[in-house]
C-alpha cells in the first residue's frame, strides 16, 4: 500500500477529514490548518503514513516536517 498521497491530491483529502470528523474535531482541524496556511503561504500539504491500519496523517512542510495533524 502506498505510504503518502500525491502532493496534489492531499489538499482534496484534507478537506475530506475535516467533513468526515465533523463536530468540534473537524472544526479544529480546520481552525489548525487555516493557522498554518496563514503563517506560511507556501506551506505544502501532504497526506502520509497510509497503511492498512491507518488511513494517513495530514502533514504540513515547508523543506522539512512543520506540523502534523
Amino acid at each position: 500500500m502506498k505510504e503518502t498521497v500525491p502532493m496534489e491530491s492531499a489538499p482534496t483529502v484534507i478537506d475530506a477529514r475535516i467533513r468526515e470528523l465533523g463536530g468540534w474535531r473537524g472544526k479544529m482541524l480546520a481552525k489548525v490548518r487555516a493557522i498554518i496556511r496563514a503563517a506560511d503561504p507556501e506551506i505544502v500539504e501532504e497526506w502520509k503514513w497510509v497503511k492498512a491500519t491507518s488511513p494517513g496523517v495530514p502533514v504540513w512542510s515547508h523543506g522539512f516536517i512543520v506540523c502534523t495533524g
